[in-house]
Formats: C-alpha cells, sequence, structure tokens
C-alpha cells in the first residue's frame, strides 16, 4: 500500500508539474501575443495620426488658396472699379458731394 500511495503521489505530483509548465506556457503565449497586439495598437495610432496631420494641413492649404482667390477676385473687382470711377468725369458738384459724403461718414463712424 505504501508504494501505492507513493505512486498516486508521484502522478499527482507529475500532473501539477505538467499543468504548471502548460500554464507557464500559455502565459508566455499570452503575454507575446499582448506585446503584438500593444506594438501594432502603437503603429495604427502613429498612422491614423500622420494622416490626420496630413489631412489637416491639405485643408489648410486649401482654405488658404480659396481665401487667396477671393481676396485675388476682391481686388480685381475695386481695381476696376476704381478705374471706373477714376475715368469719368465728375463736375464741381459731384466732387463736393462726394468729399461731404466722405468727411461726414468720417464723423459718423466715430
Amino acid at each position: 500500500m505504501s508504494t501505492e500511495y507513493a505512486d498516486t503521489l508521484k502522478k499527482i505530483k507529475e500532473t501539477e508539474e505538467s499543468s504548471n509548465k502548460e500554464v507557464a506556457e500559455k502565459r508566455r503565449a499570452l503575454e507575446e501575443e499582448l506585446k503584438r497586439l500593444e506594438a501594432e495598437s502603437d503603429a495604427s495610432i502613429e498612422a491614423a495620426k500622420k494622416e490626420s496631420d496630413q489631412y489637416i494641413a491639405a485643408e489648410v492649404e486649401r482654405a488658404r488658396k480659396s481665401a487667396q482667390a477671393e481676396a485675388d477676385a476682391l481686388l480685381s473687382s475695386a481695381s476696376k472699379q476704381a478705374e471706373t470711377i477714376a475715368s469719368r468725369k465728375i463736375d464741381r458738384k459731384e466732387l463736393t458731394k462726394v468729399i461731404d459724403k466722405a468727411i461726414l461718414s468720417g464723423f459718423k463712424e466715430e
């Protein structure tokens, strides 16, 4: 009976060691998988950040070009209007009205 008891204890010990070894291997595999997933997520986050930075830069440039085009159009229009007004001959009465209006509007703004 003593050898049977010793054999049973030996089998229990072997089973325990085998289980511990499997658990350790599984743990190691899970830790490696976790590290791999963390590295993938870091790379994914970095790629998304880079993509968003590029998108923002492109949108800023597009907005700048749009604003520049709008400013150029306004400048061109104002220039044409100025040329039209400058080419007109105005008499003394109209000139007085324009000057009075400019002067009066200056006082109204203050």
